[in-house]
């Protein structure tokens, strides 16, 4: 099955996401963020993260972060070696076309002072790279990709960003990047989560089907 329409019968997706950010010596951490093409078939024109992509049959979870990292920002394979894993976020998205369960494996990478991503197969139109103190209101714009969102909020979190001491409702912002979608759709279909998991790949990643 296309993995455009799986939104229309709920099925499980799952896919990749890469923070790039730099330690600016005056402005600390800084993060990068592209802007989509305008002839892109969902998200045109909307501010999302540096590099994104959904798995496929037959690609494993690395695999693609490496081919999408070095696509979307040319980041080289020297370089990607650096990227760290970093779990994953997992939530519903719902909007016209269906129904989004989607589980986003989470990577970062430092990257140099000097390093300005380029784009390589058309999908971005142009990067930008905002102090962290600019990334909240960055993503709660109107013009950011929202399903992007649960990735950015993790990363923040996870640099202590956002703390117990700056959002007094941490614990539950926690628990909405992490809704248990494995255990509900195995306890309701068992048989399609077990053919979305069941192959593992030749480096111990897993190699995931839509169906």
């Amino acid at each position: 099955m296309d993995r455009c329409a799986t939104c229309m019968f709920g099925i499980l997706n799952y896919g990749v996401d890469i923070t790039g950010y730099v330690k600016h010596p005056t402005l600390g951490i800084c993060v990068w963020f592209q802007k989509r093409a305008a002839n892109k078939q969902t998200w045109p024109g909307y501010w999302d993260n540096m590099v994104g992509g959904g798995l496929s049959v037959g690609r494993g979870i690395l695999e693609t972060a490496y081919k999408e990292s070095e696509e979307e920002a040319s980041v080289s394979k020297d370089l990607a070696k650096n990227l760290v894993s970093a779990g994953s976020v997992s939530f519903f998205y719902e909007s016209e076309r269906g129904l989004f369960p989607n589980t986003v494996f989470v990577f970062e990478i430092e990257l140099p002072l000097d390093f300005t991503p380029v784009n390589t197969d058309g999908e971005v139109e142009e990067f930008e790279l905002l102090p962290v103190g600019q990334v909240l209101d960055r993503i709660c714009s109107n013009d950011f990709k929202t399903t992007s969102i649960p990735v950015v909020l993790d990363f923040l979190i996870r640099h202590g960003i956002i703390n117990v001491e700056n959002e007094t409702e941490l614990l539950k912002i926690i628990e909405l990047l992490h809704v248990p979608l494995q255990s509900i759709y195995n306890s309701r279909f068992p048989r399609i989560v077990e053919n979305i998991l069941k192959e593992n790949g030749e480096n111990g990643t897993v190699k995931m089907n839509n169906i």
